[in-house]
């Protein structure tokens, strides 16, 4: 018969028996609770496609291997930057994680993994199919919520954000479409439809051998043989820049120069020239707004070919194109339209105007106020006063000699006794 000491007995060995299973379970799980690939067997080397969407309703990257080369397909094939292909790439190979973050469909759209909603889509070819890869929001600190195309459960991995795979064309490239030395350019023209405009590059000649120091400056102290010696050898002469408009140089009038420093700067701006986004070289350009040409100093007895773009406003932007290239590009127009614009009064430098006149100055020739002291803009001077018995009113007064150089100063002596003025005398 069981007492009740017995049944507490076998209750506690129950109890003891469920904890027994419940540790040997959570020790099977914890295998399956170890990382694992996403994508086992994904090799970057093979993918021949990477398509990146940002939207259903937005046109998407699209980047394509040619033969060892990636092209922005979506972009008039235009180069891409193998290296920011092979970041996108690259991590899915070693995307991990162990038990998901969510399975239910219902959390996709608050992950950004949603079919229609999220942050990047990416369609990967590789021996002819299709991985489709949800890049979403941050799950944790440095994860990203990651979902296959062909499952509901999502991720939270790290090595890979949604911002990787950049949303414009220009992420994919390199953006740089002119890249000469300001330095090296000899010559610049610029035709467009008001006139040609030439930008020249020139040194002057250095001085005739002699002619500093030939001796005329000396000729107060003797023959000036001391100048005959041959002088040496000055500093290189600076370069600048020499302007034409219409195929007639610049004339400058008195004091004014030419404005070297808003010249470099328009050199510069056409000689490191960068794209927002590629553009279409096959575009019509019979007619463009307008074509410039660099031209490069000569290294040795050869001078590099010529760089000539043609240039058509689209909008906002331009669209330009290098003759010597099979690819185009948009530019944000602020970039050449100083360039193209640039007249006379851009390329010069004027003198200051002449100060204003300080008030009240005059030439001193107007006629003076009744009572004014002297000629306008002199000073007064305090009048000098007589000594006793010296020259009556009206008569000008006296002033001492000036005492020479290293004389010393005279003392004045008193008046002898006939010339002292009597005591009393203008009593009588």
């Amino acid at each position: 018969m069981l007492t009740r000491f017995h049944k507490i007995l076998l209750a506690v060995l129950a109890v003891q028996v469920v904890l027994a299973v419940i540790v040997l379970v959570r020790g099977s799980d914890s295998g399956a609770l170890k990382e694992h690939p996403l994508v086992p067997g994904f090799d970057a080397a093979k993918v021949t496609r990477l398509q990146v969407f940002t939207s259903e309703t937005a046109k998407p990257i699209d980047l394509v291997k040619r033969d060892a080369s990636w092209v922005l397909a979506s972009g008039f094939d235009y180069p891409a930057d193998q290296t920011k292909v092979n970041d996108v790439l690259t991590p899915i190979t070693k995307i991990a994680a162990a038990a998901p973050i969510a399975s239910q469909s219902s959390r996709h759209k608050q992950l950004k993994v949603d079919k229609s909603d999220y942050e990047r889509k990416l369609v990967i070819t590789a021996d002819g199919k299709d991985l489709v890869l949800y890049l979403g929001a941050a799950a944790g600190a440095r994860r990203t919520a990651v979902r296959l195309g062909t499952e509901d459960k999502v991720y939270a991995v790290t090595g890979i954000s949604a911002f990787t795979a950049g949303s414009e064309p220009r992420q994919w490239i390199d953006t740089s479409y002119v890249k000469i030395p300001r330095d090296d350019v000899a010559r610049l023209v610029v035709k467009r439809e008001s006139g040609t405009m030439e930008l020249a590059r020139s040194v002057p000649p250095p001085p005739a051998a002699g002619s500093a120091g030939s001796g005329s400056a000396g000729g107060a102290e003797g023959s000036g043989s001391a100048g005959s010696a041959a002088p040496p050898p000055g500093p290189p002469a600076a370069e600048h820049w020499t302007a034409a408009i219409g195929g007639t140089p610049i004339t400058l009038a008195a004091g004014e120069t030419i404005d070297e420093s808003a010249i470099d700067r328009l050199v510069s701006e056409v000689t490191t020239l960068d794209m927002n986004a590629p553009a279409d070289p096959k575009r019509d350009a019979s007619r463009p707004t307008a074509t410039i040409t660099i031209e490069r100093k000569a290294s040795g007895s050869t001078a590099p070919a010529p760089t000539v773009l043609d240039v058509i406003a689209d909008g906002n932007s331009f669209w330009v194109h290098d003759r010597s290239l099979s690819r185009a590009a948009m530019v944000d127009k602020s970039r050449l339209d100083e360039l193209i614009g640039a007249d006379r009064d851009k390329l010069i430098k004027k003198p200051p105007p002449p100060p204003a006149p300080m008030p009240g100055a005059g030439s001193g020739s107007a006629a003076k106020p009744p009572g004014a002291p002297g000629a306008a803009g002199s000073a007064a001077k305090p009048p000098v006063p007589t000594p006793p018995g010296g020259p009556g009113p009206g008569a000008a007064a006296k002033q001492p000699a000036p005492t020479p150089p290293g004389a010393a100063a005279k003392q004045p002596t008193a008046p002898p006794p006939s010339a002292r003025p009597a005591t009393g005398s203008a009593g009588r």
